[in-house]
């Protein structure tokens, strides 16, 4: 059996779920990442086992304040998310029970990821807890410490606001006085611009295949494009599986336009589809 390799792509976006739409930031956030075999092949539709632990102070041999496993499942492309602070937590006392409970205050934090990817073809010998491999750990920034902000506190603030006069904001003080306060104008310098004059020139475009999930750039001949020209893509329609990422004019006579496929499969633009502007 093929040896299985992680590829460090988890993305610490830490985006936080949106199923939870109240005050109080939802105590857990998604990750992603992606598993390729030894070869580079994405290790497709696959068993991954994680653990996850934060570690506070320092990323080796700082206190561990929370841990949790899960078992997902990967994707055709070897892609597989998960939501941390959902998984099965520790049973250690020592440790947080959810992730709201942790100080993020009195940092810095840190994750470790440890992951197994069970064989393709199921084998009754493989034992997770003995394959797994530890694929990084990564400082937590900012997102997580919405949960911090979410336990904080606002007091001695006036809620009794009239409706103001017209053209003022609402402002307020360190006591938490609320009014409403006439805006003060402030000195502006007006720069006039005169004597400008402009110019488009449009093209037709080229067929371009896209491969799935990813961009390609096609390279077009257009004589009356000049290098440093602005370029525009106008579709001629929303195109929901394909989009114009830049565009641009390095060489007199020569436009070049990146597409991005956001699909699993390809994607053929037709150059009927869109059209080159050219801003001169």
């Amino acid at each position: 059996m093929k040896n299985t390799t992680i590829k460090l792509g988890i993305l610490l976006l830490l985006v936080f779920l949106t199923e939870s739409l109240v005050a109080q930031p939802p105590p857990f956030w998604f990750l992603q990442s992606v598993a390729k075999d030894n070869q580079g092949n994405p290790a497709r539709n696959r068993t991954i086992h994680l653990r996850i632990a934060i570690y506070q102070a320092r990323p080796v041999g700082g206190v561990l304040v929370y841990e949790e496993a899960q078992q997902v499942q990967s994707d055709n492309d070897g892609v597989f998310g998960y939501i941390m602070g959902r998984g099965i937590r520790s049973t250690n006392p020592a440790l947080k029970d959810s992730l709201n409970q942790i100080d993020w205050g009195n940092g810095p934090y840190f994750v470790n990821t440890k992951i197994a990817i069970a064989p393709s073809i199921p084998a009754p010998w493989w034992i997770a807890a003995n394959n797994f491999v530890d694929i990084g750990t990564s400082q937590i920034m900012s997102v997580p410490y919405a949960l911090y902000a979410g336990n904080a506190s606002v007091t001695n603030v006036n809620t009794s606001i009239n409706p103001g006069p017209p053209n003022t904001f609402l402002t307020t003080d360190s006591l938490g006085n609320v009014n409403w306060t006439q805006p003060q104008a402030a000195q502006v310098n007006v720069t006039q611009v005169t004597n400008v004059t402009s110019s488009l020139a449009s093209a037709l475009g080229a067929d371009a295949e896209i491969r799935p999930n990813t961009s390609t750039v096609i390279t077009l001949a257009v004589p009356n494009a000049k290098a440093g020209d602005p370029i525009l893509i106008t579709a001629l329609d929303d195109y929901i599986d394909w989009t114009v990422y830049s565009a641009w004019c390095k060489v007199d006579g020569i436009v070049n336009i990146r597409f991005g496929n956001f699909t699993a499969k390809a994607v053929n633009v037709k150059g009927s589809q869109y059209k080159i502007v050219i801003v001169k």
